[in-house]
């Protein structure tokens, strides 16, 4: 089958999915909105810890709770958690609150990947489930 998109868009997607996957496999959680999110990572290779937003919790105890679960660094310059909320409104005010929540614990976050989907999607797709229509792709080009 034809690929339906430039390969050196999809391969900027890609190179930014691997270097997030791995750091990730090395430890560093990935917090997602949902359970569509969570799957979309995994069927990425994603194998470290990610986390889901959508729990029935308040952020505050969210936070508390990914803290005492991840925070075993003695530097505050480790991002504690790589934030991945949709870059809809909504994505975008819960990515603004749970950053402001773990700086206000001086803990950083690493918002890296979402930054570069931001970018490279440019409006294709505003969420991380939304990845679908290019996952056949992208599992094609990804290093195992």
């Amino acid at each position: 089958m034809e690929p339906t998109h430039s390969k050196s868009w999809l391969l900027q997607i890609v190179k930014a999915l691997e270097i997030s996957r791995e750091i990730n496999i090395q430890g560093l959680p990935i917090l997602v909105e949902g359970k569509r999110d969570k799957d979309i990572l995994l069927k990425l290779g994603f194998s470290g810890p990610i986390e889901i937003l959508n729990r029935g919790w308040d952020l505050d105890k969210l936070v508390v709770y990914l803290l005492e679960k991840y925070d075993n660094s003695n530097t505050l310059k480790v991002p504690i958690i790589a934030l991945l909320m949709d870059w809809d409104r909504t994505g975008g005010s819960l990515q603004r609150k749970l950053r402001n929540n773990f700086l206000s614990m001086d803990r950083t976050v690493d918002e890296k990947l979402r930054k570069e989907l931001i970018r490279l999607l440019n409006g294709r797709t505003k969420t991380v489930e939304g990845m679908k229509f290019i996952l056949d792709e992208l599992i094609t080009l990804m290093k195992n």
